[in-house]
């Protein structure tokens, strides 16, 4: 089993124009300039406060089953039936755990704390989109390493979505050094930091899933960050 990949210099941009899409504008309606102002502060805020700290590791696969990837030693991940049919094929299952740090979100709380909610909600989004973009940079890390083999991944995707239970977190956490890059699981299996992200994707699928979006197979269709979709 290869050892856990430890990924260094994720420059992270924050794009204000990403901020707000995700409050609703767009060509059709655009923001003044008070509220440009205000978001490209926030956008160069969370530039000095995001830590971005990321960790990648492949694991073979013993079956992959309709509904389950059961990885070798028994360890069986609950899928479900459609993520289960988007990584047919795959050999192995890439792993990936990345965070921004704590130090935006105790800004973001000490803003709420002195009543200064807009500024407290800029950043938050901020961070979110922040957090995009070094999942952006651990997933095409992954993929250039496997290119280089021939191996197509299938869609990233992670606990939580669909029909995959969350509680699948644990097993994740028990495969790959999270504490190593700061990131801890509480009893509800969400992740301390906040903005921390699990991924996987199969390797080594039988089909390309071009252009997959994630965002049309989600159930929850009021999402604001559906909106980033929009313009990419």
């Amino acid at each position: 089993m290869p050892a856990a990949q430890f990924i260094n210099k994720l420059e992270v941009q924050i794009d204000p124009q990403l901020i707000l899409a995700v409050h609703g504008y767009n060509e059709k309606r655009k923001p003044g300039q008070a509220i440009r102002d205000m978001v490209e502060q926030a956008a160069k805020e969370a530039h000095n406060l995001v830590d971005p700290r990321a960790l990648y590791q492949e694991f073979a696969v013993q079956q992959l089953t309709a509904d389950s990837v059961i990885l070798d030693g028994g360890m069986r991940f609950s899928t479900g039936r459609q993520i289960s049919s988007f990584w047919q094929g795959s050999k192995t299952l890439g792993v990936a755990l990345y965070t921004i740090g704590d130090r935006l979100e105790k800004q973001v709380s000490e803003l709420i704390s002195e009543g200064k909610h807009t500024e407290a909600l800029n950043l938050d989004i901020a961070g979110t989109v922040a957090l995009g973009v070094v999942g952006f940079r651990v997933q095409y890390y992954a993929c250039e390493r496997l290119a280089k083999h021939d191996l197509e991944t299938g869609p990233w995707l992670n606990p939580g979505y669909l029909d995959w239970p969350l509680t699948d977190q644990r097993l994740i956490f028990n495969l790959i050094p999270a504490a190593s890059i700061d990131v801890r699981l509480n009893d509800q299996c969400m992740m301390i930091p906040r903005k921390s992200v699990t991924v996987c994707a199969g390797i080594g699928v039988g089909q390309r899933l071009d252009g997959f979006n994630r965002c049309m197979h989600c159930g929850v269709s009021k999402c604001p960050y559906r909106r980033l979709t929009a313009t990419k």
